[in-house]
């Protein structure tokens, strides 16, 4: 075999490894919710953006909210859950009533000093004949109980949410809110990591 100068310059002048860029488009969006939480139709565009949201992008909701509306608030996390974006929620002073189903239902969470969160039962009225209220009564508590559990558990225990079905009120500051978020994380992440390890052995 013979070489030649032309050879031992491409030697020389291979490189020892290979770099390449892309550049990609993400956006940050920021949404303030800073007051009651009113009718649907106010949130549309709020909503739309969310749930078109890219893989790329980080979605932050800033909450300093007592709470309102049920169906709104629902309409509101499932547009979080079914987006493809990182839901950072960020509680920034109060988190009432629906605003705390709100603040869990994030991907990632910030919690600022003295902050406070309460969580309860819902509260609403019924219309019509007796039987539809009874009828729109217990399909309701249904609703809001099927919810919350999914959302609450196990950042509160399912002794503890049994107790907010009964009326009580719940009541927490930004560093028992911290911890409780620290377990929260620690179970699902073991949980999903399980649930991971039973498909595999499936296979």
């Amino acid at each position: 075999m013979t070489t030649n100068a032309a050879d031992d310059r491409k030697e020389i002048l291979k490189p020892a490894y290979f770099y390449y860029e892309s550049t990609r488009t993400s956006r940050e969006l920021h949404f303030y919710l800073s007051d009651g939480i009113e009718e649907p139709d106010k949130y549309v565009d709020m909503i739309h953006r969310i749930r078109t949201a890219g893989a790329e992008d980080i979605v932050y909701i800033h909450l300093n909210s007592p709470g309102g509306h049920l169906n709104t608030g629902v309409q509101l996390i499932n547009a979080m859950q079914s987006s493809a974006a990182r839901i950072v929620t960020s509680l920034e002073a109060i988190s009432h009533s629906l605003g705390t189903l709100i603040f869990l239902a994030g991907d990632e969470f910030i919690v600022h000093d003295n902050c406070i969160m309460m969580f309860h039962n819902y509260s609403g009225g019924t219309f019509g004949k007796g039987n539809e209220q009874t009828a729109q009564l217990e399909a309701t508590v249904k609703w809001f109980s099927t919810l919350a559990r999914k959302i609450y558990v196990p950042f509160m225990s399912e002794e503890e949410f049994d107790r907010i079905l009964r009326g009580e009120d719940l009541w927490m500051q930004s560093d028992e809110i911290r911890k409780r978020l620290d377990k929260m994380v620690k179970i699902l992440t073991e949980k999903a990591a399980k649930e991971s390890k039973k498909k595999t052995s499936k296979k």
